[in-house]
């Protein structure tokens, strides 16, 4: 997955592109999130690892673990640390 067209990556203050794994450990999944300077909004691309729907939108994460919801099939997705 790619940044949208008019998005620099220099205007980013965070970026991540993971695989997401499904509830059989399989990574049948993506997201792509990132967020621009000075917004506490994120926006994402997602692959559900559960049904598979693509999806884009937005959200703002009052803490963590980031976890996003699915619109098809409604399960929470965990968007893990880099680093454990």
């Amino acid at each position: 997955m790619k940044l949208p067209d008019g998005i620099d990556i220099s205007d980013l203050a965070y970026v991540t592109s993971r695989k997401l794994a499904n509830e059989n450990g399989e990574k049948t999944g993506t997201v792509f999130m990132w967020r621009t300077k000075g917004e506490e909004e994120f926006n994402y691309k997602l692959k559900c690892p559960y049904c598979e729907e693509e999806q884009e939108s937005s959200v703002v994460f009052k803490k963590r673990p980031y976890r996003v919801r699915c619109s098809n099939c409604g399960k929470s997705i965990l968007i893990e640390k880099l680093s454990k």
